[in-house]
C-alpha cells in the first residue's frame, strides 16, 4: 500500500533510530526502500543489516548523485499505491503512516499534509503550517501555497517528508527534477506536484521529527551554492509559467527566490565595491560594527559572508538557542550579554532572521533593553516588497 523511501549517504550515527522508528509502525503493510547513496561510512551496512532482518526492507546500493537521483532511484523500485519520504537523520512516530493512510483513503485527496518538530540537542519546537485542518480543493491554495504576503511565510510547508503523496501523480514530478538542484529539492518536488492535484487534506498531526544539524558554520562562503540554487529557481520558474495561474505563481516565486538568497547566499545581492555592502538591509557601510541577532540559516549565511569579505566587523553573534551553539563549540552567545556592551562598540544590530513575524517580538525585546530603534535594522521595504522583481536578473 505504501512505499517509504529514505536516501541515505553517510548517516551511520542517525540511520539506526530512523529505520527503527519506520520498522515499528502501527501499520505494517509497507515497504521501505533505503537507497545508499554512496556512503563511505558504516550506513551501507547498516542498511544490510535491515535487510537480513526484515522483509520488508530493500536496499538499493548505487554511486553517490545527490538527493534527487537517491528519490528516482526509489521511486522507480516503490511498488506502493503511495509514497512517503523519510530523511535517514529524521525519525517519524509510531502511528504517522497509519494516520496518513487514513486521512487521504478518508478525504480521498491526491496529498497529505502533516506537521513536525523541529529539534536538535534537547531542543524542541513545533512548526505547524497556518491552514487550519480540513479537505481543501487545490484551486483554493495555490494562490498562497508558496508565500501568503508575509515575508516569509510558507502556505504550504515546503518538507516533503511530512506529506504523503500518491505515487502516480508523483512519478511524473519526480522524474522531471533537475538533478543539478542540490538545495530545495523539497521544493521542487512538492510544489509543481500540488499544481497536478485536485484536493489537498491538511492534517493537525505533528508525527515527523526533523534533526537540525550544526554544522561547520565557520566554513566559508560557497560560490558553486548559488549556481545550484539559480537552477532551483529557473526549473520552478519554467513550470509556473506553463500554468494558468502564472502570474500568481511567479509572484510567489519571486518572494521565495528573495528568501532563499537569503539564508543561502546572501552574497548575490551586493556588487563587488567595498564602500556598502548588505543591500536588503538598505546597505552597511564599510568598517562598520555590527552585531547579528539570530544563529538559524539566514544568520549562519550573514556570518558566513562578512566572515569571508571582513570589510565589516562582527562585534557579537546572539540567538536565544546560544547553548545548543555552544555545544558545537560556536562563539553563540545570550541576547541578554548586550546589557553588557556599550551602545558605543557597535553601530547597528543586524536581526538575521527571515520571518516577518518573529522580528517584530525580537525588535521590541531590543527596544525593552533600551537599544535605539535606529540602531537595529533588518530588511528595507522595498527589499521585501512584492514589487522587487528578481527573478529576470538571477535566472
Amino acid at each position: 500500500m505504501i512505499s517509504v523511501i529514505v536516501p541515505v549517504y553517510n548517516v551511520g550515527k542517525y540511520l539506526r533510530k530512523c529505520v527503527d522508528s519506520i520498522l515499528r509502525q502501527t501499520y505494517s503493510d509497507f515497504e521501505l526502500i533505503l537507497v545508499d547513496d554512496g556512503s563511505t561510512d558504516e550506513s551501507a551496512r547498516i542498511c544490510d543489516q535491515y535487510q537480513e532482518m526484515d522483509a520488508r526492507v530493500a536496499v538499493i546500493h548505487k554511486p553517490n548523485g545527490g538527493p534527487n537521483r537517491a528519490r528516482k532511484t526509489g521511486l522507480q523500485r516503490a511498488k506502493g499505491e503511495y509514497v512517503c519520504y523519510v530523511d535517514a537523520d529524521d525519525w517519524i512516530e509510531d502511528e504517522m503512516i497509519e494516520r496518513q493512510l487514513t486521512e487521504i483513503q478518508s478525504s480521498e485527496a491526491d496529498l497529505v499534509v502533516s506537521n513536525l518538530y523541529f529539534e536538535s540537542e534537547g531542543w524542541k519546537q513545533k512548526v505547524c503550517g497556518i491552514l487550519d485542518a480540513g479537505l481543501y480543493n487545490t484551486e483554493d491554495i495555490v494562490g498562497t501555497m508558496l508565500y501568503t504576503g508575509e515575508f516569509y511565510q510558507f502556505g504550504i510547508s515546503q518538507y516533503a517528508c511530512t506529506k504523503l503523496f500518491r505515487k502516480d501523480i508523483l512519478w511524473d514530478v519526480q522524474m522531471q527534477v533537475d538533478d543539478r538542484i542540490g538545495c530545495g529539492e523539497d521544493v521542487a518536488v512538492l510544489y509543481p506536484y500540488i499544481l497536478k492535484t485536485q484536493k489537498v487534506y491538511i492534517s493537525n498531526y505533528i508525527g515527523y521529527h526533523y534533526i537540525q544539524r550544526i554544522d561547520s558554520i565557520q566554513g566559508h562562503y560557497d560560490s558553486d551554492e548559488f549556481a545550484r540554487n539559480k537552477v532551483l529557481i529557473a526549473y520552478l520558474k519554467n513550470i509556473f509559467e506553463q500554468s494558468s495561474r502564472s502570474e500568481c505563481l511567479l509572484r510567489q516565486l519571486n518572494q521565495y527566490a528573495k528568501n532563499l538568497f537569503l539564508t543561502r547566499n546572501i552574497a548575490c545581492f551586493d556588487a563587488v565595491q567595498e564602500d556598502e555592502i548588505l543591500m536588503p538591509y538598505g546597505g552597511i557601510s564599510a568598517n562598520a560594527r555590527i552585531i547579528i541577532y539570530g544563529a538559524g540559516k539566514m544568520g549562519q549565511s550573514l556570518y558566513r559572508y562578512l566572515n569571508d569579505r571582513r570589510s565589516i566587523k562582527v562585534v557579537d553573534w546572539l540567538d536565544k538557542n546560544f547553548a545548543i551553539y555552544q555545544k558545537r563549540d560556536v562563539e553563540v552567545h545570550c541576547p541578554d550579554c548586550l546589557k553588557e556592551i556599550p551602545e558605543k562598540a557597535y553601530d547597528f544590530i543586524l536581526i538575521a532572521v527571515n520571518s516577518q513575524k518573529a522580528v517584530k517580538g525580537i525588535s521590541h525585546y531590543l527596544g525593552e533593553m533600551g537599544i535605539a530603534g535606529e540602531k537595529i535594522k533588518w530588511l528595507k521595504e522595498e527589499f521585501i516588497g512584492e514589487d522587487y522583481f528578481i527573478l529576470d536578473e538571477f535566472v
